[in-house]
């Protein structure tokens, strides 16, 4: 159990940081400010959230199933990454913003960092022995 919140966490921090880094380049290279609807302690916070909510399903998910379960929960966390883009397209952006058509450019690819990062980070973590009740 301890491995895998580890894992939530390694993967959470290196997530947030590539969107911290992300999110400056996407900024500086086309000269976009969406700093009054996200700002950096929210990126890093919304990876860390995305990542630890994984741990925790995993978890509780390799403990009902037993055959598969990297396949099956992996396949579950890549649909609800993208039910999560329906929040980017359905936001209505402030008056205020110069180029809010950019706003999906920015913000659609930070929502695929955490499952990026988790599967990108999981053979550095071994645990796929099977876990106790």
């Amino acid at each position: 159990m301890k491995t895998i919140f580890l894992h939530g966490l390694f993967s959470a921090f290196l997530a947030g940081l590539a969107a911290l880094i992300y999110n400056t380049v996407y900024s500086r290279a086309f000269e976009s400010d969406f700093s009054a609807i996200i700002n950096p302690f929210g990126i890093f916070a919304s990876s860390i959230f995305g990542c630890m909510i994984a741990s925790v399903g995993y978890y509780f998910f390799a403990r009902r199933i037993k055959t598969h379960t990297d396949v099956w929960f992996n396949a579950i966390f890549l649909l609800l990454t993208f039910a999560t883009l329906i929040s980017v397209f359905s936001l209505t952006l402030p008056f205020t913003i110069k180029t809010p058509e950019l706003f999906i450019g920015l913000s659609v690819p930070m929502h695929f960092f955490p499952i990026l990062f988790w599967l990108s980070t999981k053979p550095l973590f071994n645990y796929n022995k099977p876990i106790r009740k």
